[in-house]
């Protein structure tokens, strides 16, 4: 997939600094010599800075501070004999440093013998100092800086390859972890996340306070699934929306001024885009990554759609048949959608996660799908059933999960789970089998709470509504009775939530 850098702010020039070298002699003549003769050298277009050091710890000082020195002209004799000798070895062993180039220079060749010292010592050139005209100086420090050049070159192509590999480990690993989500707001809250780890926001300077969201692009809008520091909420500012529009034209990735947005083409109807402002610069190694990151993720979206049009084929013949059982009770109305809705709530207020937060939200429609087999003289009486059109009512859990079990989908094993379990009761008192406590799942559990509140603060058949004072009194009454505890407790935490949902799904039931 293409990438675009259209912004003159973005910088991913080849900056060319200076070279620097360091001259390290007691001689303070030397130095400013040395100068003089290279002050009009360049090359590669790269013209020289000078370091200076009059001994051994100087040098060392500046050594431990400045890491791109290029070459060392080096002094043997200075505060001892090797003193030279001796700053070559640390430099070698000590430092690590095998990249720089030493150049060693004497005024008394005698004190160190150039061929036992090229034998003993990492140095790259012997000179005396009186063969160091500017001649040989031009000469010796082309030789130099074009081995330092090359030798970079390979290392910075190893560096490279080793980040690269690593990084191409990270995106293997972030695409996987988004292949794993189930859910749009899943999967973008996890492309945010990737996307950011992948370009490490965390560096310093690197990114500026930004916002992200990802979003989709359907009917003509864009509609915000997961966003991180969003300023504006829901909303997309006009700048961002006309790169964002850009990027769809283009199908590829942009990054002006201080947004990137990064397009993830799709061979749907829907296209999934996700954008970050604040940025202040993409290197090309980062732009690299998430290349391949973001054509992998194209395919991962179209997954998702794919088994989210599923899904949302399930729930929709989930809850019409759980409205064609409810309608046959007349003033049921919304009760499977408040049912859902409810339960969704209070599974997250009790910790699940967002998978099965969802799953019992999409399976609770079909509790009473048993009920399909119940006549309706017991279904729709008026009165208080006898013993006899009770037990019949009682079978209801069990035709449920006989209808629902053989399902290999996950949602309907859930359905059946719950149709078979949410009359059971957490004292060990309900049907069809007496359970108790956690031994009821707690899907079951969460739908015994959601139902019995719902059906207390709306007409029934057999009973005009309660009032919202008396149903809280009642939920509360039959904790650790009825109820799981802690399940009434996540009701009575969200009841006003509840309640407000309760309001939107407005129904004559509610008379």
């Amino acid at each position: 997939m293409p990438f675009s850098i259209l912004s003159s702010n973005v910088s991913d020039k080849i900056k060319n600094p200076k070279w620097k070298i360091l001259i390290v002699d007691d001689e303070e003549d030397i130095h400013s010599i040395t100068k003089l003769a290279l002050k009009r050298f360049k090359f590669d277009s790269r013209g020289i800075s000078f370091l200076s050091a009059y001994n051994s710890q100087q040098a060392k000082d500046i050594l431990n501070t400045e890491n791109d020195i290029a070459l060392i002209f080096l002094d043997v004799v200075m505060e001892t004999d090797d003193a030279g000798l001796l700053l070559t070895k640390w430099i070698r062993e000590k430092l690590q440093n095998q990249m720089i180039r030493i150049i060693l220079r004497t005024g008394q060749p005698g004190q160190a013998p150039e061929e036992k010292v090229i034998e003993l010592y990492d140095i790259n050139d012997y000179k005396q100092k009186t063969e160091l005209d500017r001649t040989k100086l031009f000469t010796a420090v082309f030789s130099a800086l074009r081995a330092y050049r090359d030798i970079q070159t390979i290392e910075n192509s190893r560096l490279y390859e080793l980040k690269f590999r690593t990084g191409l480990e990270q995106v293997i690993s972030s695409t996987s972890q988004i292949l794993e989500t189930n859910t749009l707001k899943q999967f973008f809250d996890g492309l945010l996340h990737q996307v950011i780890s992948l370009i490490k926001l965390e560096e310093e300077g690197l990114f500026v306070l930004v916002d992200g969201a990802g979003t989709i692009h359907s009917n003509n809008r864009y509609k915000i699934i997961a966003r991180s520091n969003c300023k504006n909420g829901s909303k997309i500012d006009k700048e961002t929306i006309d790169l964002l529009d850009k990027a769809r034209l283009k199908k590829q990735s942009l990054f002006e001024k201080d947004t990137y947005v990064a397009y993830f083409p799709s061979s749907g109807n829907k296209e999934s885009l996700l954008y970050l402002k604040g940025v202040k610069e993409l290197n090309s190694f980062n732009v690299h990554l998430l290349n391949v990151f973001a054509s992998s993720i194209g395919i991962a979206f179209d997954n998702l759609m794919l088994n989210n049009e599923m899904i949302e084929t399930q729930e929709e013949l989930i809850a019409r048949l759980g409205n064609a059982v409810e309608s046959r009770a007349k003033d049921a109305g919304n009760h499977i959608k408040r049912i859902a809705e409810f339960s969704y709530i209070i599974a997250k207020e009790i910790g699940l996660d967002e998978k099965s937060c969802l799953t019992v939200k999409q399976a609770s429609p079909m509790h009473d799908v048993g009920k399909i087999a119940t006549p309706d003289a017991i279904l729709l009486k008026p009165e208080r059933l006898n013993k006899k059109e009770f037990e019949v009512m009682k079978k209801h859990p069990e035709i449920g999960y006989e209808i629902l079990k053989g399902s290999k989908r996950h949602i309907l094993q859930a359905a059946s789970i719950i149709s078979l379990q949410h009359h059971e009761m957490f004292d060990g008192s309900g049907y069809p089998n007496g359970l108790i406590g956690n031994n009821i799942h707690v899907y079951a559990r969460i739908v015994a709470v959601a139902d019995v509140f719902d059906a207390l603060i709306h007409k029934r058949c057999y009973k005009k509504p309660w009032s919202i004072d008396k149903a809280i009194e009642f939920m509360k009454k039959e904790k650790g009775k009825h109820f799981d505890p802690n399940i009434v407790d996540a009701l009575l935490n969200k009841v006003d939530k509840l309640l407000s949902i309760n309001a939107a799904y407005t129904s004559t039931d509610m008379t």
